[in-house]
Order: structure tokens, then sequence, then C-alpha cells
């Protein structure tokens, strides 16, 4: 009896182990599945894994294109303002400095600032509607971002008057900047020219202490005094607006 059932009891020995084995093998298959390669079912109220923001480097338009171009000198000032302004506007030779070059609309290339008064008998072709030039008030332009800004309200019509003391601005082309012929996109401020004008990079401006409360600026600024309180003038991409931390 313990001869037949030897053979019997090896052989449930044998089949037991090859399932065991056999099972075994099955579950290391599995564990060394890659889990990218597992097709995996998504639905719409699974949430969405969170992809951190990727911070790159970016330099200023004139930081990428090109370097400055030499300081200007007063006769070609004089130049550049016959050239655009049909000699409607001259420059204030009484005020010091009395222009200043930097990128103000941030496109990389140079523009140019003059401190400018009316010639004479020069007032209806500077207040012409079909002038070349944008004739506005900075004070009167909305902040972007603010209340005022988001009204949208029609603005108020500006006229220059012969007392008036006027910021002529030309933006520049290309590599020559201001001092392209083809330098056509000009603005003549009121109420743009005020006392202490300096001009601000906006590298510094973001730089420097306080400028969380500075409004958003596409390029340079100049700060200075108008009308007894200290503020600048910059670009808000498509009009110069004046910007005060004084109440």
């Amino acid at each position: 009896m313990l001869d037949q059932r030897l053979p019997q009891s090896l052989l449930g020995a044998l089949m037991l182990a090859s399932a065991i084995l056999g099972l075994a093998c099955g579950k290391s298959a599995d564990e060394t599945k890659s889990p990218e390669l597992e097709p995996h079912a998504v639905s719409s109220n699974s949430p969405t894994p969170l992809t951190p923001p990727v911070l790159r480097a970016t330099a200023t338009p004139m930081e990428a294109n090109q370097s400055p171009g030499p300081p200007p000198k007063p006769d070609e000032v004089r130049d550049a303002m016959a050239r655009v302004f049909d000699k409607t506007v001259a420059l204030d030779e009484h005020q010091v400095p009395g222009f200043f070059v930097g990128d103000f609309n941030g496109d990389g290339s140079e523009d140019l600032a003059v401190v400018s008064r009316p010639s004479e008998n020069s007032i209806p072709e500077i207040n012409n509607e079909l002038a070349n030039w944008t004739l506005e008030d900075p004070r009167t332009v909305p902040i972007p971002g603010t209340k005022a800004a988001e009204q949208e309200l029609p603005p108020k019509p500006v006229r220059a008057e012969k007392s008036d003391s006027l910021l002529a601005i030309i933006h520049g082309v290309g590599k020559q900047g201001w001092r392209s012929h083809e330098a056509r996109q000009t603005f003549l401020l009121k109420n743009g020219a005020g006392s202490n004008m300096l001009l601000l990079t906006r590298t510094k401006l973001r730089t420097g202490a306080g400028n969380a409360h500075l409004p958003p600026l596409r390029g340079d600024a100049i700060s200075q005094i108008l009308g007894g309180r200290s503020g600048l003038l910059f670009w808000t991409g498509s009009k110069y607006a004046w910007y005060s931390p004084e109440k």
C-alpha cells in the first residue's frame, strides 16, 4: 500500500509546486511592467495634475536687439524736429536738459523726447485734427488697471496754447531709431514737460524701492515734477499717461 501511494503523493506534490511556480512567475511579470505603458482612463471629474511653471530669463527688446546709439547732438535734435513737425514746434533752448533718449514704447528702438515751444503762428496747425502727430494731455489719460480705464470714457479734446510747454516725442524705427527718416509716429504732449526731468530706464524702475506700486511699464519713463507733484510719464501701449504716487 505504501509503495502504491508514494508515486501519487509525489505526483501531487509536483503538481502543487508547478502551480505555485506559475503564480509566482505571473506576479513577477506584472510587477516588472513599466507604469507608463499601462493604459489608464481619465474622467472629467479627475483632478488635473498641476505642472509647475517654467521660469525663463527674458531680455528687454533693447537688450535683445541692439545697443544704444551715440548720444544725440543738439543740431541732430533740431533737424529731427524740423523733419517731423515741419517747424511747428522747436526745441526749448532754455530747458536744461532739453531732450532725452530712451526706449519709451519698449519696441527695441531708441525714441526721442524734446521739451518744445510752439513756433510763431503755429497753434492752428498744432491743433489740426489731420496733423501727422497725436496731441494729448497725459494727465487725462487713464492708467491701465484703474477704474477710470475700465469705464472707457471718450477722451476729452486737447487744445494747445501759445504759452504751453509741449513735450514732443518721436518713436524710433529699426536700428537708426529716432534718427531714421521713417520715424513718423509722433506725439505732442500738453502738460508733459515739468521740472527736474530725469530719464529712468524700465530696468531701474522695476528694481527700485517701491516698484510694487508702479503702473504697468512697457518701456523707459521720465521722472519729473508736474503741477507741484512728483511722478512718471510713461507709455501705456497706445498713449502717454501721467502717474503720481502723491494724492
